[in-house]
């Protein structure tokens, strides 16, 4: 892996959605396309999560869009994510055997979401998605439609899922798998975006919050500044995976984090044989955060 030198880090913007669309967010299609995900309970959440506290130590956060059409190498895949340790691991692109697969082989619990399926009603093993895979305790899991295509046979229909993930030693962070609208669909990216921060701003700040994915937003600052938390790093090139020019993976962590690593493989037509994209390894850790600060 080559780590990326570190660099200074800076405030983001978050632009107005309104109140009445945050609200049918929260609500989308039923739990059958949804897999591994333990149910959200949202009258109870703000309870359990006064009882969190992030801590000192290192978190390692793993993201990768997987091309699952590619049927690539999950065995090797495995390999590479049991290389990092991570804490969690968001994945893009990724079908629910595959996601089933990484978890059994990797010892973590998951959770994956349908993003869209052309074949749909039938060959269902050929749906996509997105999946947050972790050794730890996973729970509050759900997920919405932030674009507006919403077929789910259209792949321009676009999803956020997320998840609380609790350590044992009690630090947690609420995390967002995000994938962005690809191309040309400028706006449509911005709007996304403001969309999931939105969102994340309904649910509170505690616990601290994690947005992670594949945002497709090369030479587009403002997608990245519109969402919540921070970059610590300029994001590495990442895209295409036998020689990325393009920056679309990213990491955004709390405000106040230290980076400790980020770090990216280095580009070759082995990398491209998984993927279209390469993973993006962030590690860092946070201050304690005491939640009473927050209320």
């Amino acid at each position: 892996m080559t780590p990326i030198p570190r660099k200074a880090t800076r405030g983001v913007a978050v632009s107005f959605v309104p109140a009445v669309f945050v609200s049918s967010l929260i609500s989308d299609e039923s739990d059958t396309s949804r897999d591994g995900c333990p149910p959200s309970d949202h009258t109870n959440l703000s309870d359990k999560l006064t009882n969190m506290s992030t801590l000192e130590p290192t978190w390692t956060v793993l993201t990768w869009n997987l091309q699952g059409s590619k049927h690539t190498d999950l065995d090797r895949v495995a390999e590479i994510v049991r290389g990092e340790s991570p804490d969690l691991v968001l994945l893009q692109e990724v079908r629910r055997p595959q996601a089933r697969t990484l978890a059994r082989s990797l010892e973590m619990q998951k959770c994956w979401a349908l993003k869209h399926n052309p074949y749909r009603p039938f060959l269902s093993g050929r749906a996509e998605g997105a999946a947050i895979l972790t050794p730890h305790e996973l729970t509050d899991t759900d997920h919405t439609v932030i674009s507006e295509a919403s077929s789910t046979r259209s792949y321009t229909r676009r999803i956020v899922l997320w998840a609380t993930v609790t350590r044992t030693d009690q630090s947690a962070y609420r995390v967002f798998d995000a994938h962005l609208s690809p191309h040309d669909m400028t706006t449509e990216r911005l709007v996304e975006a403001q969309r999931l921060s939105a969102l994340a701003a309904q649910m509170g700040d505690v616990p601290p919050i994690i947005v992670a994915g594949d945002f497709n937003n090369h030479g587009e600052p403002e997608v990245v500044a519109a969402l919540p938390g921070i970059e610590i790093a300029p994001a590495p090139a990442t895209n295409p995976s036998e020689s990325p020019n393009q920056q679309l993976d990213h990491v955004l962590v709390p405000t106040g984090s230290t980076l400790a690593d980020m770090s990216v493989p280095e580009g070759d037509e082995s990398w491209a044989e998984l993927s279209d994209h390469l993973p993006l390894i962030v590690r860092f850790s946070l201050a304690r955060f005491d939640p009473e600060s927050s209320t």
